[in-house]
């Protein structure tokens, strides 16, 4: 059997009793090692007690630029990552319809309570020495870091595969969780980047914030990503106009907002030559991109003539693994070339902050890219809406806040623990704190916090110990 360098450093752990090993390519004795050891339990459940603390655009773009500050927000991101991959962890652990047992979802599990434990035997970056150390841990976990996307909707498409048509009956439960992890998973890959890329700042940005970001100068470069992937793969791409009445900047991520714009203009791209192309050189009507400036936000609109959304379909384009992509639509179609053990998906477009670019992005069909591009413009208080005429073409409505103030928009589920002694899903929760969960996940949420409650009920919190693991002590 030949080990890698971290699958080695968990099978020791695992020898050793401290550590996850997922048992994949090691039997003993005719048994399988457990996805959980013990004392992974026992440091999963301690941080997953804890709230993650929610910061604003602001702040994160103050320590980026000073030294001082950025090692005390280092020391806080030392804990704050470890409560967020534990929460994570106990969520997917959760998760029904045998979802953590299935190949991909697993393996998520596996990675994140690896990434747990090594935060947890390094040391808080209190010194300088301490800070290196510490930035070159972030490094490498953000590098190793990078198939999630894919082995989550490994898992999912398995759970299509098997339920078939009854997986409509529960894909609202499904998107419920798929919607929560991404959305906390953005905010993972944001505040590590952004304190590696805060370590030697370029001119201009703190860490990966960009203080006079031209959104017009993004939005350009994101046409010319979606027009040549239009290109490589359905032969010929509309032009997109990009328009700006009084060009000014604003503090912002460009990686965030390139991808955006980039998931946004590729559909509408491939729409108009659905509807309109008929060979390789037609003339097609233009896609346009309205770029407002206003008192709060600043608003991009993105126009095509594509022939628009029926109402009937409306309501699935939020959902995840949902696509409208024709596959055989254009004879210059080829399958995308596959990457690592999952294969593409549309998470890994151009620009894609959550995960690392490569040749050979896909241009649609896997029903991820739309839904993340609405979650990360919520990330930071913007939004994602989509008014279609059908039979004529689509408007896209990326709503950003210009102010800097906003908090992660960190959803209730995921800002308070999972062991759900603090639950969001209760009723004094106000409108504007449910806006990522709907009727039928709120439902389902409800359901699984009274299964939860009455499954706890008789267990005695002493069980986990009050001063939380002794590794912690």
């Amino acid at each position: 059997m030949a080990f890698g360098r971290r699958r080695l450093a968990s099978f020791v752990r695992a020898i050793r009793g401290l550590h996850t090993w997922d048992g994949s390519d090691v039997v003993f004795a005719g048994t399988r090692v457990p996805t959980l050891l013990s004392s992974d339990k026992k440091l999963v459940e301690y941080w997953a007690s804890h709230e993650p603390t929610a910061v604003t655009l602001n702040d994160l773009c103050e320590i980026g630029l000073k030294p001082k500050l950025r090692r005390i927000h280092g020391t806080f991101l030392h804990r704050d990552l470890r409560i967020r991959l534990a929460q994570r962890i106990m969520e997917l652990q959760a998760l029904p319809y045998s979802l953590p047992q299935r190949e991909g979802i697993r393996d998520v599990i596996r990675w994140y309570t690896d990434f747990l434990w090594d935060l947890e035997d390094s040391a808080p970056p209190e010194t300088a020495p301490l800070d290196d150390d510490f930035t070159r841990l972030l490094q490498r976990i953000f590098e190793e870091h990078s198939e999630v996307i894919q082995a989550m909707a490994h898992g999912v498409q398995d759970l299509m595969l098997e339920l078939r048509d009854e997986y409509t009956d529960v894909q609202p439960n499904v998107d419920a969780i798929l919607r929560r992890f991404f959305m906390s998973r953005i905010g993972l890959r944001f505040l590590i980047q952004h304190h590696i890329d805060s370590f030697r700042n370029r001119d201009g940005h703190s860490g990966i914030i960009q203080l006079e970001c031209s959104p017009s100068e993004v939005a350009n470069r994101a046409a010319k990503d979606a027009a040549s992937l239009c290109r490589l793969h359905l032969g010929q791409a509309p032009a997109v106009l990009v328009h700006e009445a009084e060009p000014r900047t604003f503090t912002y991520v460009p990686m965030h907002l390139a991808y955006m714009l980039t998931e946004v203009l590729k559909n509408a791209c491939r729409a108009v030559v659905e509807r309109h192309g008929e060979g390789f050189d037609d003339d097609l009507p233009p896609v346009r991109v309205q770029i407002v400036h206003g008192h709060e936000d600043l608003t991009f609109k993105i126009s095509d003539e594509g022939g628009g959304i029926s109402r009937t379909r409306m309501g699935d384009i939020w959902k995840f693994m949902y696509s409208t992509y024709r596959r055989s639509r254009s004879p210059w179609h080829k399958a995308a070339p596959s990457r690592g053990k999952y294969g593409p998906t549309a998470g890994d477009s151009i620009g894609n902050p959550l995960q690392r670019p490569y040749k050979g992005a896909i241009l649609a069909g896997y029903g991820v890219g739309l839904s993340l591009s609405r979650l990360y413009a919520q990330y930071f208080g913007g939004d994602l809406k989509i008014l279609s005429l059908d039979g004529f073409g689509t408007d896209v409505y990326l709503h950003l806040s210009r102010l800097g103030t906003r908090c992660e928009n960190l959803p209730q589920v995921v800002l308070y623990s999972p062991s759900m002694r603090d639950s969001s899903v209760s009723e004094d929760i106000a409108p504007e704190e449910r806006m990522l969960v709907s009727a039928d996940e709120e439902a389902f949420l409800q359901r699984e916090l009274a299964a939860f409650r009455r499954k706890n009920s008789s267990v005695d919190d002493a069980s986990v110990g009050a001063q939380g693991p002794k590794k912690l002590q």
